[in-house]
């Protein structure tokens, strides 16, 4: 019975080491197990960092080419700023036409007298003001009654004379071009082509005016107001300038032309050939002086 009895003891002691036993390897498993786990998941984990990086890098790039892209476009493009002095004239109503027609950007400077002289002028005047693709600016009042020496010599006089055309027409931009000068004044330019009318550009600077000059000029003959240079011959020297840096501002022409040069009618007009020639380039664009640079 003692016999019996130990050996009853001994058996579960037995079970009970081997219960232990199993508990510990099964624990050591499950602890094994979530360890592969953990594993995994931060593999897992690690690689989706990974991934999610390199489409970063590779959607920077994307956009850092692109962007690029877009630079090289935009600095390939050169703008044009077409501008028509001693309006309103015979003349500026195909100018109003064109401009509509073509829809591209151009400057007027204005005289105040020519706008009262009459009914049709005024009418004339009334088509640029309501005219989208028109930015006005001021040529003077009296356009110096054509006698510049005698103008100029009294600066304080220009100025006035400016500031009259500028309330009496209502001309909202404060940009000015001197009658017979090709003077400018602007942030970091100041330019004369003869001394007269120095002094007074630099007054109108200082009451707020950008005063511009020209690139290129467009002659006409005083006889027959007639172009003297040919469309190409305009198209060849335009783009000359533009190539060869000899503009005021690199990639940016200022054209003179006056309105009395265009009155056959838009669609005949000398003004249209060069328009169109210009936009088959695919280079050009047509802007206001409001959005000349400096």
């Amino acid at each position: 019975m003692l016999k019996s009895k130990k050996l009853y003891l001994l058996k579960n002691k037995t079970s009970a080491a081997g219960a232990k036993s199993c508990i510990k390897k099964i624990v050591c498993v499950s602890q094994s197990v979530r360890l592969y786990t953990a594993v995994c998941i931060i593999i897992l984990c690690s690689s989706f960092g990974c991934a999610t990086k390199n489409e970063k890098k590779i959607n920077d790039k994307a956009k850092f080419v692109t962007v690029e892209k877009d630079k090289k476009k935009d600095s390939a493009i050169q703008n044009i700023y077409i501008t028509f002095d001693d309006g309103p004239l015979e003349g500026s109503n195909d100018i109003d036409d064109a401009v509509r027609n073509e829809q591209i950007n151009v400057n007027v400077f204005v005289v105040g007298q020519h706008v009262l002289r009459d009914k049709e002028m005024r009418s004339f005047y009334k088509l640029y003001e309501d005219n989208p693709y028109i930015e006005i600016g001021n040529h003077s009042f009296s356009h110096a009654h054509n006698r510049y020496k005698n103008y100029y010599a009294k600066p304080d006089a220009v100025v006035t004379d400016f500031l009259k055309c500028q309330e009496t027409l209502n001309i909202k931009e404060k940009i000015a071009r001197q009658p017979g000068r090709n003077q400018w004044r602007l942030p970091g330019v100041n330019i004369n082509d003869v001394n007269s009318g120095a002094t007074s550009a630099d007054l109108l600077y200082k009451a707020g005016y950008k005063v511009f000059g020209w690139d290129v000029e467009w002659q006409h003959d005083p006889k027959t107001d007639v172009p003297i240079q040919t469309v190409d011959d305009m198209v060849a020297l335009i783009e000359k300038k533009l190539k060869e840096h000899k503009t005021v501002k690199p990639g940016n022409l200022i054209l003179l032309a006056h309105d009395e040069m265009f009155r056959n009618g838009w669609e005949e007009s000398e003004l249209k050939q060069l328009i169109d020639k210009l936009k088959a380039k695919g280079y050009y664009r047509f802007e206001h002086l409001s959005n000349y640079p400096g």
